[in-house]
């Protein structure tokens, strides 16, 4: 059997992939030059096309290599005389390209110039650009790609209405994980690094895609929250409007302790503690005679959130020791039980 006309495909292959491996090569050294320039374009550009132009090479020379194949060349000759379907496959790697520099684009310099605005509008427009603008140019390029091969796009739109309507059905899980993404970034209810609390989830934000939010609890873990079940909790965030919070210690105390001993004391633990501000004023509550106890309320603030805990453990540490120095007793929850006997 003669394998000669096989050795021609075999090495257009070859070939495609040295010339794949040289170009990825040259295009690692320009962008750790282009990472010292100035600007950023010359980065956004070179990581743009540097692996859609790496994947089109092996694909062309696979394109090549089987149009030098007998049989198959005279195959792919029957149903691409025309080129339509090179034309289509360019295509799609051109949208690629397209939609990897304006996704680039918006991450390097939307957020910045947003950032220098006063208004939040511009910020949400932004965001919502970054998370649904690579669908839409891939909407469009894979309409363009498929006009090009002989493709009716208005059957085609009508069919995606339909077929929409019934995907919508049946991935509507998907669907309201996408719109809660949605709303998440145009609302601006919370953003990557704001320390949140929902769904009995606490944490800082640590990252926001299209049907999910991810939080990075104090623990290190990363949990993975839809965003659906996000939007139809209550969220708390601890870093809107700014970072001070304040906080809340309960104390107990046993009775016929005086209280004014007690706003006292507790007031000097509060302005004895670093985490805490001056202004607002600590402040101390009676709350409530409790069954066996007088209840108190400490409330303080503290600059960042970070800090709550540790103040926390700063004064409950400090009034365990000044209240058994005062002889004030904390008392804990009792019961008393009588025995009558007949």
């Amino acid at each position: 059997m003669d394998y000669t006309p096989y050795l021609r495909p075999i090495l257009i292959i070859g070939a495609s992939l040295l010339l794949a491996a040289v170009i990825n090569l040259i295009l690692k050294i320009l962008i750790k030059k282009a990472e010292k320039t100035g600007t950023k374009i010359d980065d956004i550009i070179l990581l743009a096309i540097g692996r859609p132009l790496y994947i089109l090479i092996i694909v062309a020379g696979l394109y090549y290599a089987i149009h030098e194949t007998p049989y198959l060349g005279e195959l792919i000759n029957t149903f691409d005389g025309d080129y339509r379907y090179r034309h289509f496959l360019l295509t799609l790697f051109a949208t690629w390209i397209a939609a990897s520099f304006i996704k680039r684009i918006i991450r390097e310099y939307g957020y910045e110039i947003a950032s220098r605005t006063k208004g939040e509008m511009d910020d949400r427009l932004v965001a919502f650009a970054d998370m649904s603008g690579t669908y839409i140019i891939w909407l469009i390029g894979l309409m363009i790609a498929l006009s090009g091969v002989g493709v009716e796009i208005g059957p085609v739109i009508a069919g995606m209405g339909i077929a929409g309507l019934a995907l919508a059905l049946a991935a509507q899980n998907l669907i309201s994980n996408v719109f809660g993404g949605m709303t998440i970034t145009l609302d601006q209810l919370y953003k990557v690094g704001d320390r949140v609390e929902f769904g009995g989830v606490y944490g800082d934000i640590y990252e926001i895609k299209p049907r999910y939010t991810k939080i990075k609890t104090l623990d290190n873990v990363i949990i993975t929250i839809p965003n659906s079940k996000v939007i139809n909790d209550n969220i708390i965030n601890y870093a809107d409007p700014d970072t001070t919070v304040r906080v809340k210690i309960p104390v107990g105390v046993a009775y016929g302790t005086d209280p004014e001993k007690v706003d006292k004391i507790m007031l000097e633990i509060a302005d004895n503690t670093p985490n805490v501000l001056k202004e607002p004023k600590p402040l101390v509550r009676f709350t409530e005679y409790a069954a066996s106890s007088q209840n108190f309320e400490l409330l303080v603030w503290v600059k960042h959130y970070d800090d709550r805990h540790p103040a926390i453990d700063m004064i409950l540490r400090d009034m365990f020791k000044r209240f058994k120095e005062e002889g004030i007793e904390m008392p804990f929850n009792q019961m008393d039980v009588h025995l009558k006997k007949d």
